[in-house]
């Protein structure tokens, strides 16, 4: 099935496995992130307008982290830039601007923020989930070689100069969509279970949601051998270990210096007032 990058042509138009599993992430994690905004009785007209602020912006910032880190190539060669469809987005930089543009588009809406972030959270874990299969199309963000039953074959070319000998390898890609998968489930539990419980706070799912990715990611870097560095670690070392702590400082500063928005009842109930 994934032999080739390509998925199909019509014409002179080329359609790559990496581009349709990052779309479809996209479109079914907005639809997850539309249902739980339903539910939680934010504006429904609203909702395919944020959705589609986010997916554009968290495309733009996962390109233009990518390209940062590896300026020393697109300096040379700027028009791979826009090369997306061949591979080349960091999940890192889609949080960061995805998270900003929600934030920018919710606020000149008057529209509850942190809830708004709070329930496009599980949506972010299920497009990752999805958007990994991406890799595996390029062969590409897998691990270090490994003889278990579930090791995936690399094609010489695409394997590290050190691993050139080694034919199968850990796919991380996998366990990382399995992991966002489960980060997804426990996320949707909580807002669906718990919303309207005195002791959740707006934000609250979101700064989970950062500190549960943090720790997913942190293992998985250590066992790949694409990584791109900042200094003598990995980048993702140093994104995820920003992630982790912006979301505890989130939680924390709910119930601390900042008086935060509750999160509120479901849909058809009346809304606790803010704290």
């Amino acid at each position: 099935m994934f032999n080739d990058p390509t998925a199909f042509s019509i014409g002179p138009l080329t359609v790559q496995w990496y581009a349709l599993f990052i779309m479809t992430g996209a479109v079914l994690g907005s639809i997850l992130a539309g249902k739980l905004a339903e539910f939680r009785g934010l504006k429904s007209d609203a909702i395919f307008d944020i959705a589609l602020v986010g997916i554009i912006a968290g495309v733009i910032g996962a390109r233009l982290y990518y390209v940062m880190l590896q300026w020393d190539y697109y300096g040379q060669n700027l028009t791979q830039i826009l090369n997306i469809p061949r591979g080349g987005l960091s999940i890192h930089g889609a949080i960061i601007f995805g998270v900003a543009a929600i934030v920018i588009m919710t606020w000149r809406m008057k529209e509850p923020v942190l809830s708004w972030l709070d329930v496009a959270a599980p949506g972010v874990a299920v497009g990752q989930a999805i958007g990994r299969w991406g890799n595996y199309a390029n062969q590409e963000a897998f691990g270090t070689p490994t003889d278990r039953p579930w090791g995936i074959a690399i094609r010489p070319e695409n394997r590290p100069a050190e691993y050139a000998d080694s034919t199968h390898f850990h796919p991380t890609f996998f366990y990382e969509a399995v992991l966002n998968l489960g980060s997804a489930a426990i996320l949707t539990f909580l807002i669906v279970r718990y919303s309207g419980q005195s002791w959740m706070r707006g934000g609250d799912i979101l700064g989970l949601y950062l500190i549960l990715y943090g720790i997913i990611r942190l293992p998985l870097e250590w066992i790949r051998t694409d990584s791109l560095y900042i200094g003598p670690m990995p980048a993702a070392y140093w994104l995820s270990g920003a992630l982790i702590l912006g979301g505890i400082l989130i939680m924390v500063l709910n119930r601390t210096v900042f008086t935060a928005e509750k999160f509120g009842a479901r849909a058809g109930e009346t809304a606790d007032k803010a704290a």
